[in-house]
């Protein structure tokens, strides 16, 4: 039985019990996040300091979750326990194949890059994450899929796509 926690720290509790991976309930944590529109709340579900699990990659990948939520949804500085020393690796970690590294190491969020884990441009990415034009922006590099203007999320980030300065919806509609 799958469980949606819906904070970071319920997450990594679950997978400490061992009742879910790390994996599916970090997704589920996501889902829940997503699926909240409510800043103050979403800003809430990564407050509570989630622990360590005593691995190092999975310790500093939790602090990047953190942080990136944060920043990627404008919730705020990131949490204060993100910026323990023990959620910071010393040597990086490419979160996919060799043959990935060069794209890996330029598309990674500064969250994760700081931290010395090479990730996507979205790793948190689920099929219940908003499509707002950030989102957009990276999967038409990604796939080549171009949306139709009401496929847009209204996004707080009106300038969501880095070399425009346009607002996003006028950009999307005018390419």
């Amino acid at each position: 039985m799958s469980i949606r926690p819906g904070t970071l720290a319920e997450a990594l509790q679950l997978a400490r019990v061992g009742s879910e991976s790390l994996r599916i309930s970090l997704a589920g944590f996501l889902d829940e996040f997503y699926l909240d529109v409510d800043p103050m709340r979403r800003r809430a579900r990564v407050e509570a300091d989630p622990g360590l699990l005593q691995d190092r990659r999975m310790d500093a990948y939790i602090g990047a979750v953190g942080e990136h939520l944060c920043h990627r949804w404008g919730l705020g500085q990131p949490p204060v326990w993100s910026e323990d020393s023990a959620r910071f690796l010393s040597r990086p970690w490419f979160v996919g194949p060799e043959r990935m590294k060069p794209f890996l190491l330029a598309e990674s969020p500064s969250a994760f890059r700081r931290r010395f884990i090479f990730v996507e441009a979205e790793p948190l990415r689920r099929a219940r994450m908003p499509r707002d034009g950030r989102w957009w922006a990276y999967e038409r590099v990604r796939t080549g899929m171009v949306p139709e203007p009401d496929e847009v999320a209204a996004s707080q980030f009106p300038d969501a796509h880095p070399d425009s300065g346009k607002p996003e919806q006028a950009r999307l509609q005018s390419d």
